[in-house]
């Protein structure tokens, strides 16, 4: 795959920053979006300035959606990766907790795809979009009601995407992993509730945020050319049955 340029929102940490130094290691030119100055300085010392731009702001703010905009001419891959959780059961959600979940869950990427898809559009490139979703966007689960329906959100939207934008050679897909070690310590702090999680799991493994980057870079390959509209699940058997 020849030099790219690739956006990935919520780069600062954690899985989206795996999926920059996977596709910085391939060469390719990265545009990140990430929460706070303390993150885009973290991520200055790690990527090379002349073929990185970073942005840092609050996605589920649609200004700072419309700032991006302005400043970025054209993507040819957009990961959207940005998210939070919640935990509460259904009669706990707060409405602002339910309006932050779905504008940055799934707003930001419902906007951002419509904005970068349009200027593939223009510019007649045949580009491709990945939506990190979760095992929680294709099965419910206890105390996960907003979190669930923002992941379902996502899935819906990029099935119907891909219908609109399948005419202009524009892919769009998801990856829905399950439960992944973002950062070690939560081995050790909560090693009681990983525990009962990764009982749940038939394979018995959580997901590596490296292997979902290796999934992010293959679905950006000329080997899925004509994948879209569909969800790979990195859920180690999850969904599959009960």
């Amino acid at each position: 795959m020849q030099n790219k340029i690739i956006l990935i929102s919520g780069a600062g940490n954690g899985i989206g920053l795996s999926i920059a130094k996977k596709f910085y290691f391939e060469n390719h030119s990265l545009i990140l979006l990430v929460k706070n100055k303390i993150q885009k300085k973290k991520l200055e010392k790690i990527f090379d300035k002349k073929v990185t731009k970073i942005f840092f702001g609050d996605l589920s703010n649609y200004n700072f959606i419309k700032k991006i905009s302005k400043n970025i001419s054209y993507v040819d891959i957009l990961i959207n990766n940005a998210a939070t959780r919640n935990g509460d059961y259904i009669h706990k959600v707060k409405k602002k907790d339910l309006d932050y979940i779905m504008d940055l869950n799934f707003k930001s990427t419902f906007f951002l795809s419509q904005i970068f898809t349009q200027k593939m559009i223009v510019k007649k490139i045949k580009g491709s979009v990945i939506n990190l979703s979760s095992q929680l966007g294709h099965v419910g689960a206890h105390n996960r009601t907003a979190y669930c329906a923002s992941k379902f959100a996502v899935e819906g939207f990029t099935k119907a995407a891909a219908m609109d934008l399948g005419r202009y050679g524009i892919r769009i897909n998801t990856i829905a992993p399950t439960k992944t070690i973002v950062n070690d310590k939560e081995l050790i702090l909560t090693k009681g509730r990983l525990n009962k999680i990764k009982n749940k799991i038939p394979s018995n493994k959580f997901t590596k945020k490296e292997h979902i980057a290796e999934v992010c870079f293959f679905l950006s390959s000329d080997a899925c050319e004509n994948i879209t509209g569909t969800s790979i699940k990195i859920d180690g058997g999850w969904t599959a049955g009960k």
